[in-house]
């Protein structure tokens, strides 16, 4: 009893659990004018190959505005902000916010690196969209967002995530060295979920995360779960503790095979079987705690075998 007790509580909490847990800085002012505001290069994909683009993942955004070269580029956040000239790369602000950081790529002006103090407030012009120095580049900003270790580590993410120091050749990081980064290192992570506002999405790749979308994912101030994606990089040993927790739970719920024969009897059968597999697809997707994940999945089986799968007494 105090066990289908439990399991019927944990399932009233299933939305609790699905929760994304914040742990990031928001941008909270717009980076540019928003007129005519899209994305013209999505972040994580693999853009080797593509015409105009350097080879390997794209670890930023690419945005762009219909106002083009020229346009003030502000920091979206308050923190504090350094410059540097990156190669043929046009010039860098490096905006720190708590947690946070946030890399304003490709300007066009350096007036701003003089500035004398260290600190800036969102809404402060941190320079112009241009690409000073590139050989090869249409006019725009390149955003990239990276969370420190100890923060990305809490976000339960399995996204698609780079250590800072990594090439952009390197597959992104497996979902057991995410929770396990280095408390102070920074990671680059998907800018959308920190945007101001959700913007289109012009150039859409198919190995976009959660496939090609036409619009930004929605403003959380952290990396979801999977950031909208079925499919990221889960690595053997996450994949065989979830099988073998489910299978413990299964074990324990079902209490004999003679039981678990005539639940599987009932005509709806096919239905709850289905049912469970995408209930623990779902919940394998949308966080690591197992114990959550196997309270929620027994409730709601707990449930529709009290509604509608007892077994069918047959009398003498």
């Amino acid at each position: 009893m105090m066990r289908l007790a439990s399991t019927i509580l944990a399932l009233a909490s299933l939305a609790f659990f699905s929760e994304p847990t914040i742990a990031g800085t928001c941008l909270s002012v717009d980076i540019m004018n928003p007129a005519g505001q899209r994305v013209s290069s999505p972040y994580g994909v693999d853009r080797s190959g593509r015409p105009g683009a350097s080879a390997g993942y794209h670890q930023g955004l690419d945005i762009v505005n219909s106002q083009g070269s020229g346009t003030p580029i502000y920091s979206g956040s308050s923190g504090s902000v350094k410059y540097r000239n990156f190669g043929k790369g046009g010039v860098i602000a490096d905006v720190v916010s708590g947690d946070t950081r946030f890399l304003y790529l490709h300007m066009n002006v350096a007036t701003f690196q003089n500035r004398q103090s260290p600190t800036i407030a969102a809404g402060e012009q941190v320079g112009t969209m241009g690409c000073k120095g590139m050989d090869h580049c249409a006019p725009h900003l390149h955003l990239g967002t990276l969370l420190k270790g100890s923060a990305l580590s809490a976000t339960g993410t399995n996204g698609r995530v780079w250590n800072e120091v990594s090439r952009k050749s390197s597959s992104p990081l497996t979902a057991d060295a995410i929770k396990s980064a280095v408390p102070a290192a920074w990671y680059y992570v998907n800018p959308e979920p920190f945007l101001p506002r959700q913007i289109p999405i012009s150039a859409k790749y198919k190995d976009m995360a959660g496939g090609p979308r036409d619009t930004t994912l929605p403003k959380t101030c952290s990396p979801g779960a999977n950031e909208g994606a079925a499919s990221e990089t889960v690595s053997r040993s996450d994949t065989q503790s979830q099988q073998a927790a489910i299978a413990s739970a299964a074990e324990r719920s079902t209490g004999s095979e003679d039981h678990a024969v005539k639940v599987a009897n009932q005509p709806n059968r096919s239905l709850y079987i289905e049912l469970a597999r995408t209930n623990a697809t779902e919940l394998t997707a949308n966080t690591f705690d197992y114990d959550a994940q196997m309270d929620a999945a027994l409730a709601q089986l707990v449930a529709l075998y009290a509604l509608d799968a007892r077994p069918v007494e047959v009398r003498p």
